[in-house]
């Protein structure tokens, strides 16, 4: 897997953040209470990034077992194909506990 399949679940996940800001200002502006909601627009958004982080790694695996079947030597000790995807599976995790406590407790923040 490359940083060219990598760049999905990014853009996934930097408009998951998108959305909470421009609902933040829309709510500090103008006052519209779509804050609490943008939550679950977060965590929808952080899942779809997880199933295709997941594709990407399930991908990887099933390159390595081919190269096994082959007969080449593979070391099965990275489970993640880079440190980027590593790093983006990690902020998919953080950003769907962000998104369920900003869906859950986001309307007492201006209450």
């Amino acid at each position: 897997m490359n940083a060219q399949s990598d760049s999905n679940p990014a853009l996934l996940l930097l408009l998951a953040y998108l959305v909470v800001l421009a609902s933040l200002g829309g709510q500090l502006v103008v006052g519209l209470s779509l804050f609490p909601r943008s939550g679950a627009l977060m965590v929808a958004l952080s899942v779809l990034a997880e199933f295709s982080l997941m594709r990407g790694r399930d991908i990887h695996h099933g390159v390595q077992l081919q190269e096994l079947a082959a007969g080449k030597p593979v070391d099965f000790e990275p489970i993640h194909p880079s440190r980027r995807h590593q790093a983006l599976e990690w902020l998919a995790h953080i950003t769907s506990v962000l998104g369920t406590v900003l869906w859950g407790y986001g309307d007492l923040a201006f209450g």
